[in-house]
């Protein structure tokens, strides 16, 4: 039992004394390296561009892409598109071109004095749909799927209802709060000081990009005091510096928002929540979610403060969709999109409802003759109601 300890205490003291080493040697590292070099490394091509709107095709390298319907990824307004794709093992964009996926982003640039006066109206009539014709057009395909975060995820239903497009064949929808009057904070925020908020907006023109970081790191002060003793107690660890690294950048390189397209925001959505209640309208456009009928699904974490589980969720009674459903899972605004769990509990889930939702449509040959199909119509009929009516039933899951 003796010897049985000590080498318990050997090989923990190794342990130690590499760690102390790896601590060294990734300090090092971590002092001088680029932090921006960590985060949006996989390799693109610019389909499309036009002023500060561009839209990006990745590959990498030898994977061949499985599916026919291309899947564009719609980030949210004050963040860099780089979210998707953080850095080597916590890449959205990565994890998907490897499941052969075509993988298109849209990146709307980052607003100036210039565009001060650009309306969400912009984003929903103009930028996505043009986005989506591009990749459409360079994927060779007649159909899309969206996938969109926080905003990002607002702004696929917005353009799928008030354009009427069709072609948008699957949605999904992560972190993205349908229901303003369900934000918790937020919520209470808009209706108590948004009349002060917009007076403010007006005054200081965009809303500067380091104003919402600061909003974003006082949702966890606590996190805030702790982060950088977290950091050298794992510094041994590769993985945790380089996320600590992309995290750091996600939060510090926000970008301003357009000041009437934040005005708009507030007034619209958080102040009058005219989206859940089919009134949100661009330009005479009215965005009701009832014209959805792509597939969506939809992701809820069980900690967001930003789109609490109640204001993700309602987005599944609105839509008329038939095939949907929605996962309930561990972690924040950030950590549900990509924490370490990310991979496991997010992505791999999209991947694996998107393959099946993204092949080719076969058009079936007419029949050569009517005879005797009467009975075979009655029969594919009754199958067809019973298959919708499953259809219909919404599965929700949570992970724990």
């Amino acid at each position: 039992m003796f010897e049985n300890l000590l080498q318990r205490g050997e090989r923990l003291a190794k342990v130690q004394a590499n760690r102390a080493l790896l601590r060294f040697v990734n300090g090092v590292d971590w002092l001088v390296r680029d932090p921006k070099q960590v985060v949006g490394r996989t390799p693109y091509d610019t389909v499309y561009k036009r002023n500060k709107l561009e839209v990006r095709r990745y590959h990498a390298g030898s994977v061949r892409p499985r599916y026919d319907v291309p899947v564009l990824l719609v980030p949210p307004l004050m963040v860099k598109p780089f979210i998707f794709d953080l850095f080597p093992g916590r890449s959205l964009v990565a994890f998907l071109l490897q499941r052969g996926f075509k993988v298109y982003l849209v990146d709307f640039g980052e607003p100036d004095e210039a565009d001060a006066f650009v309306t969400l109206d912009d984003y929903v009539l103009d930028w996505i749909p043009s986005a989506c014709r591009a990749a459409k057009e360079d994927a060779g395909s007649d159909e899309i799927s969206l996938l969109g975060y926080c905003m990002g995820g607002l702004f696929c239903l917005a353009h799928t209802a008030a354009n009427d497009d069709t072609s948008v064949r699957n949605i999904v929808s992560i972190g993205a709060p349908v229901d303003a009057n369900k934000m918790g904070l937020f919520a209470w925020v808009s209706k108590f000081a948004g009349n002060q908020v917009e007076t403010v907006a007006k005054r200081i023109g965009n809303v500067p990009g380091g104003l919402s970081s600061t909003v974003f790191r006082l949702l966890t002060p606590m996190k805030n005091v702790t982060r950088y003793a977290d950091l050298f107690m794992n510094m041994w660890n590769h993985e945790y510096v380089n996320g600590f690294d992309a995290m750091n950048q996600w939060v510090s390189q926000f970008i301003d928002y357009p000041q009437q397209a934040f005005v708009q925001f507030q007034k619209e959505f958080m102040q009058r929540n005219k989206l859940i209640r089919g009134s949100l309208s661009f330009r005479g456009k009215v965005a009701d979610l009832r014209k959805i009928e792509a597939s969506l699904q939809v992701f809820a974490g069980t900690s967001d403060q930003v789109a609490p589980l109640a204001a993700v969720k309602a987005v599944l009674d609105a839509v008329s969709s038939k095939d949907k459903e929605m996962h309930i899972v561990n972690g924040g605004h950030m950590g549900v999109f990509a924490g370490a769990g990310a991979a496991e509990q997010v992505w791999s889930p999209i991947a694996d409802w998107l393959g099946p939702r993204s092949k080719g449509r076969t058009i079936a040959k007419a029949p050569r003759t009517a005879r005797r199909s009467g009975h075979r119509d009655q029969r594919r009929s009754a199958r067809a109601q019973e298959a919708t009516k499953r259809e219909t039933d919404v599965r929700v899951q949570t992970k724990t």
